[in-house]
C-alpha cells in the first residue's frame, strides 16, 4: 500500500515517526509535514502571491519532506509533486486531543479532511496526553498497524474519513462514537496592556453526555468516529422557502 504520513507538529514529531517506522518496511510511504509547529492551524491555506518551500530532510529509512505551510499545504503538495497517488492518508499521531470541537481547529483533522476532500482514504490520529513519551506513541502506532486491514475496509461514502483518539495509559476497549459538541473548552481574549492581546482558555465542568467520543476517552476508550466534510443542515434545508426573501 502506497501511505502518506502527515501532521501538524511537524516533520520531525516523534509521534509521525512512531506510526510511519511501522510501515515502512512492507508498505511505500512518505512523509510530508510541516517545517515547524502547526497546531491549531485548522484549514488554512497559502495563496498567491506566497510560495512554500519544500525541502528533502536527510536521515530518515524513507523520504520525508518539510514544507513551509500549512498541514493542508502538506498534503496538497505531496498529493501534486512529491507522492501523488496515495492509497492512505494518515495524519498524526497528535501530540495532544482531537476530540469533540477540537476537530474544527486542528490541524492534524484538518490534513486528514482535505485528503478525503481530494478523493483520498484518510485517517486522523491523535494522543490525548500533551507529554506523551515515545513508547506511549508506539502503542497507539502499534493499534494502527494491528488493525489497518479493517481501518481500510470500512465502507466510507465520499468526502469523509476517521478520527481516531487514543486515551492516556493502556485503552480498555475501543468505541466507535459520535462528535462531541458541548463545550468543554472556554476561549476567551483579553486585552494585557498597549493593545496586546492574550488567548487565554480553561477547562469548563462539563457533565459529558454517554456515547460521544470525547466521554468514552475519558474513561480510557480508544475512540473512532467517522467525520462528514458537508456541514449542510438538511433537516433545516428542507424546512427553507425562497419565498419571501427581498431582492
Amino acid at each position: 500500500m502506497r501511505i502518506l504520513f502527515t501532521n501538524d507538529d511537524g516533520y520531525d514529531s516523534v509521534g509521525l515517526h512512531a506510526v510511519a517506522d511501522l510501515f515502512k518496511s512492507e508498505h511505500d510511504i512518505a512523509v510530508v509535514a510541516p517545517d515547524t509547529q502547526k497546531s491549531a492551524a485548522s484549514h488554512a491555506i497559502t495563496l498567491r502571491p506566497n510560495v512554500l518551500k519544500c525541502r528533502e530532510v536527510e536521515g530518515y529509512d524513507y523520504k520525508v519532506y518539510a514544507v513551509s505551510g500549512s498541514p493542508v499545504d502538506c498534503v496538497k503538495t505531496a498529493v501534486s509533486l512529491v507522492f501523488p497517488k496515495p492509497d492512505l492518508v494518515v495524519s498524526g499521531i497528535n501530540n495532544g486531543r482531537n476530540l469533540g470541537s477540537d476537530v474544527w481547529y486542528s490541524g492534524t483533522v484538518s490534513a486528514a479532511s482535505d485528503a478525503a476532500h481530494l478523493g483520498f482514504r484518510a485517517i486522523a490520529l491523535s494522543l490525548d496526553n500533551y507529554n506523551s513519551t515515545v513508547g506511549e506513541f508506539k502503542k497507539c502506532a502499534e493499534f494502527v498497524k494491528k488493525n489497518i486491514e479493517l481501518l481500510t475496509s470500512i465502507q466510507l461514502p465520499p468526502k469523509s474519513l476517521l478520527n481516531i483518539n487514543f486515551p492516556y495509559g493502556n485503552p480498555v476497549g475501543v468505541k466507535v462514537a459520535k462528535m462531541n459538541t458541548q463545550m468543554t473548552f472556554f476561549d476567551e481574549y483579553v486585552f494585557l496592556e498597549n493593545g496586546v492581546v492574550s488567548p487565554e482558555g480553561r477547562r469548563v465542568d462539563t457533565d459529558l453526555l454517554e456515547d460521544n467520543d470525547e466521554y468514552w476517552c475519558k474513561r480510557g476508550y480508544i475512540t473512532i468516529t467517522p467525520l462528514l466534510l458537508d456541514r449542510t443542515d438538511y433537516a433545516v434545508l428542507k424546512t427553507m422557502n425562497e419565498d419571501g426573501f427581498l431582492l
